[in-house]
């Protein structure tokens, strides 16, 4: 339809044009004017310059041999009009042909390049998973080294923490260990949660909760969504949706656990489960070693029998709470404690029940004394009490509520009931004395004067 209207349009200015051209006068300009549009028509309407140049070349032809057109009209125009058509026609033919050249070659190396595209798109997501996979491995690289470094159970949770943070971006999870006594799970670790909430509870082993039931199946459990698993489900109530547990097991025994849960299903994938274990597994050995090593320490510095401090470590202690208190200009308080009759006690019931009665005083001994107090076996039946920052005055109360509640205490021996006393004397620092071995003296001084007073009493240094 567009090509008909330009053939139309074509050939209608042509028959006008040479109608115009016999015009007497104005005719030479209508005769020379088609030389000046041309090549216009050549470029911009291809078909109907065609035919308006077909059509007014013929009229002219015609017309000089009728006798109609002079021949210095005919000659030249036609020349003229052919060369300004022609050579634009030419052109653009060319420039046609290089379009389309051209737009083949675009098409071509355009399916070259969505081919190359659709190839190179899997390796792109290939290596961004090689990518993560070689951090989580750089990762697990520095937990082993930094999990070799250290054997303090303490800055193993807290670079278990840090790694968890690091590493997989968890919203909340606790990290509990077995404690000494290996009787309960202690929480130490609370992320994303109320701490202290947590820390006010520790989970024993034979618990029915849910933590101490997943911890006696020793195998990791991850449950992308609660409510579609049981007995999981009832973990909703508790706006709990997912979770992960992952015990940290060594030698088919669970020394304590990871724990993580989200409010929103699907918190962790496959992938991040998988190398969650692989990281678990990792911080396992190296919080056995922490565990062991921490239970090799306790027991160098720890009496056997009344699991009080030991006499050596007593004194190391004794002498660093001396500077401090120095340092501070503060004061500090040493009770040194004996059974009363302890001989005697020994030869009318027994070395075994002697035992027994040196565990309930140094028993009786912590349950009496604070966190900030260090209580230690002295030797024998003596027992001693470091008192930090506490008066002469404080240091008499205390001493008072330790020899009335062993006063009260019924030891047993056998189906049988006795009464047990013991003497205290006490020495403050620094009224009484400026160094270690002076304040440890005065304070036996004053016990071996209550121990010459009647026993069952408390003597205070000066005497």
């Amino acid at each position: 339809m567009k090509h008909l209207v330009q053939k139309i349009a074509g050939v209608l200015w042509a028959v006008v044009l040479l109608g115009l051209t016999l015009l007497p006068g104005p005719g030479e300009f209508f005769a020379f004017s088609p030389v000046f549009f041309t090549t216009t028509l050549g470029f911009s309407f291809p078909v109907a310059g065609a035919w308006f140049l077909a059509v007014y070349l013929t009229g002219l032809a015609v017309g000089r041999a009728l006798g109609y057109f002079p021949q210095v009209w005919v000659a030249p125009e036609i020349l003229a009009m052919t060369a300004l058509y022609g050579v634009p026609t030419f052109l653009k033919g060319r420039q046609d042909r290089a379009r389309e050249s051209f737009q083949t070659q675009y098409a071509a190396d355009k399916q070259q390049y969505d081919v190359f595209r659709e190839t190179a798109e899997p390796l792109k997501k290939e290596n961004l998973q090689n990518e993560k996979q070689l951090r989580q491995i750089e990762h697990l690289y520095d937990v082993i080294k930094e999990a070799g470094s250290t054997l303090n159970v303490q800055e193993m949770i807290e670079l278990t923490r840090d790694f968890t943070e690091r590493m997989f971006d968890l919203p909340h999870f606790v990290i509990a260990v077995l404690s000494n006594d290996a009787k309960k799970y202690e929480i130490r670790i609370a992320s994303g949660c109320d701490e202290s909430l947590f820390r006010s509870f520790d989970i024993d082993l034979e618990d029915s909760g849910l933590a101490a039931f997943l911890s006696r199946e020793k195998k990791p459990v991850w449950v992308p969504s609660v409510a579609e698993k049981e007995p999981f489900s009832r973990l909703r109530n508790l706006a709990v949706k997912s979770f992960v547990f992952l015990p940290f097991l060594v030698q088919d025994r669970v020394i304590g656990f990871l724990c993580s849960y989200s409010n929103q299903e699907d918190f962790i994938d496959q992938d991040k489960f998988a190398h969650f274990q692989v990281f678990c597994n990792q911080i396992s050995i190296g919080l056995q070693k922490s565990l062991l090593y921490e239970k090799v320490q306790k027991l160098s510095i720890t009496d056997g029998l009344t699991k009080l401090f030991s006499h050596r470590h007593f004194k190391q202690r004794l002498e660093e709470e001396l500077i401090l208190a120095n340092r501070y200009s503060s004061q500090l308080s040493l009770l040194i404690l004996d059974i009363d009759h302890f001989k005697r006690y020994n030869d009318s019931y027994g070395h075994v029940a002697g035992d027994h009665v040196l565990m309930d005083v140094a028993r009786i001994l912590k349950e009496q004394s604070d966190m900030t107090h260090i209580a230690a076996r002295y030797g024998g039946e003596e027992m001693v009490l470091v008192a930090p920052e506490t008066t002469k005055e404080q240091a008499m109360e205390l001493a008072q509520k330790i020899r009335r509640a062993v006063e009260a205490y019924a030891f047993s021996v056998g189906k049988e009931t006795t009464q047990v006393t013991v003497s205290i004397g006490v020495a403050t620092y620094p009224q009484d004395s400026q160094t270690t071995l002076d304040l440890i003296a005065k304070a036996d001084k004053a016990l071996y004067a209550a121990k010459a007073r009647g026993r069952n009493r408390i003597v205070v240094y000066p005497l």
